[in-house]
């Protein structure tokens, strides 16, 4: 028994050991990931200020395309006016009628030829500066992407550490996700998937107390058999030593001090750098949706909101990837659209800790889309972000 206790107190140190390194871990990931975040948010603001600088330099062009006849007409009046010489109509006075008159015809239409070369002049002005601009924006652009890639591989190194201090209880892992898949291979909706997801949870829950109830009482029964026994023998009692009480470690327990979703809101950060495209309610090529699409970069971090316990990840219906952290009061918030899943089910998460990356495609940027759920219901998330990142662009 003496044995039994040293090796059972030996593995619940390594187990602490390995609960504090994965903890220290999952703190470093969240400032790695909330660098990436703002990085890709920056990146997509400096792609849309490039996009707007192409469009108003190609509408610029196309209106000097579109008015080339026009201008041929002023350019070429006005260089016409620059060849004559001072003191025409002195020096020409068998002329004078005509030249009245074409002294009369052009004070009519001068305002109009140096109105035109005005505009001219200010479109060529606004090219040069659009093209310097453009290469600016350039310039910061590949700043920005290679500051990402030195921050992607730090979160890569640190993803790997995790994954190693999280070997030893792997293979529990994914037990539970092939048992979770099983038990939620006939649901057809999100809606019915939170309400299994919760309802297996609270059978679970009851198990568990079920388990520690007749574990208690077969702890009684023993040890009043063994007063008993002792009471029948009397034995010289040894100097009392403290008992030490084993009791068996739950690995990942708090992550931290216990918060609650409630008291986050207004507070809460997009879970991927990037603009809101759709926002509640809105319709898109799709239909109407009941949380918001976020346009980002392809392979951007995506992260936890907030913190919480993964309830579901893998592939559901037409959601493709989708990812359901459950961070408790009754609050759920749903993940689709990622490439891929950097997390288990029943894993603890820490608000800003990386959970995935988004999709590689060449049919422009990737979209996440996000909902947030109070008792299995879709609500609008607009209220729960910061207030920076609530504004839509499109």
């Amino acid at each position: 028994m003496a044995t039994s206790e040293n090796r059972q107190q030996n593995f619940t140190a390594q187990l602490e050991k390995l609960d504090s390194e994965i903890k220290t871990l999952k703190r470093k990931l969240v400032v790695a990931a909330s660098n990436l975040t703002q990085l890709d948010e920056k990146l997509v603001q400096v792609e849309q200020r490039l996009d707007e600088i192409r469009q108003v330099e190609n509408d610029t062009l196309a209106d000097l395309e579109s008015r080339k006849d026009d201008l041929s007409v002023t350019i070429s009046a006005l260089i016409h006016l620059s060849r004559q010489p001072e003191g025409t109509l002195i020096g020409n006075p068998s002329g004078l009628v005509d030249s009245l008159r074409a002294s009369s015809l052009l004070q009519s239409i001068l305002p109009k030829l140096k109105a035109d070369a005005d505009h001219l002049a200010g479109q060529l002005n606004t090219l040069a500066e659009l093209r310097t601009q453009y290469a600016k924006e350039r310039e910061d652009f590949s700043a920005l992407r290679d500051e990402r890639i030195a921050e992607q591989e730090t979160l890569d190194q640190l993803l790997e550490e995790k994954r190693n201090a999280q070997s030893k209880i792997a293979k529990q892992s994914e037990q539970e996700q092939k048992r979770l898949e099983k038990l939620t291979s006939d649901v057809t909706d999100t809606t019915a998937l939170i309400t299994r997801l919760a309802e297996d949870r609270e059978r679970q829950r009851a198990e568990e107390q079920a388990r520690l109830e007749r574990e208690i009482a077969a702890k009684k029964k023993a040890d009043a058999e063994k007063a008993a026994a002792a009471a029948k023998v009397e034995i010289p009692k040894p100097e009392q030593q403290p008992q030490n009480k084993t009791v068996a470690p739950q690995v990942l327990a708090n992550l931290s001090a216990t918060r609650h979703i409630t008291e986050a809101k207004g507070l809460l950060p997009l879970p991927v750098g990037g603009r809101i495209v759709t926002h509640y309610d809105e319709n898109d090529d799709v239909g109407l949706k009941k949380g918001i699409v976020i346009e980002t970069r392809p392979e951007a971090t995506v992260i936890s909101p907030f913190d919480g316990q993964i309830a579901f990840a893998g592939p559901f219906r037409h959601y493709g990837l989708l990812l359901i952290i459950d961070h408790g009061d009754g609050y759920h918030s749903l993940l689709a659209g990622m490439g891929s899943i950097d997390a288990a089910v029943g894993q603890l998460l820490l608000a800003g800790e990386p959970v995935g990356r988004m999709k590689t495609s060449s049919k422009g940027n990737p979209k996440l889309y996000m909902e947030l759920r109070n008792n299995g219901s879709p609500i609008d998330p607009a209220p729960w972000l910061l207030a920076e990142n609530r504004k839509v662009s499109g």
